[in-house]
């Protein structure tokens, strides 16, 4: 940050704490400090711990490995494998999982890796994810979860010709041991599928 910045906003904080006149008194040994002249002490603030909105995600983040199909740009389905490895982060509100697939075989294969955050937003009040990729994109998510299926769709829109301009993903763990996984994406108006994948998990840290 630019010194000046720091200077003047240091400056604005003594300025006004100096307009208002309130002073406090150093407190006696062993006594904690009274509060300025007509201020009370501030409750102190607690952290948000995790709720049932984050115990609702747990089926979700858990690592595991799976095959399926895809739709290339060229229109034609590939076949895919690929696996992920979830964990939750720090103060357990968030989770994280790492994505590695392989689209099609041969010299025409495609590697890709993805980096994959999903939570509950507690000041939007709505799950939400953020993916970014060994392509250098990246995208925001918006989750909706209805029992055993999430949907997750995209919040803002990518234009470029012949591909989808969002993409919806709905996994399904009816099965606590299988997440099921439908790829679609917005083209011409309408949802067209684009992929499905099989998950076999193995669980999450």
């Amino acid at each position: 940050m630019n010194k000046l910045v720091v200077a003047l906003t240091l400056c604005s904080f003594g300025v006004a704490y100096a307009q208002s006149g309130a002073t406090t008194k150093p407190a006696p040994a062993g006594k904690t400090a009274a509060p300025a002249s007509g201020g009370t002490a501030a409750p102190a603030m607690e952290m948000p711990k995790p709720g049932p909105d984050q115990d609702a995600l747990k089926p979700f983040a858990k690592s595991g490995t799976g095959s399926g199909t895809h739709v290339g740009q060229d229109g034609k389905e590939a076949a895919t494998k690929g696996k992920q490895t979830c964990k939750w982060l720090p103060g357990n509100m968030w989770a994280a999982c790492d994505i590695d697939e392989t689209m099609g075989a041969g010299k025409s294969a495609m590697h890709w890796m993805g980096h994959w955050v999903m939570g509950y937003d507690t000041m939007a009040k709505a799950y939400r994810g953020f993916m970014t990729d060994n392509m250098g994109m990246s995208g925001r998510m918006k989750g909706t979860l209805d029992g055993a299926k999430m949907v997750w769709e995209s919040m803002d829109e990518v234009k470029v010709p012949g591909m989808p301009s969002k993409e919806r993903v709905t996994e399904d763990v009816s099965d606590p041991k299988v997440d099921k996984l439908t790829f679609e994406g917005w083209m011409n108006g309408k949802w067209m599928p684009t992929g499905t994948m099989t998950m076999k998990l193995s669980g999450g840290k």
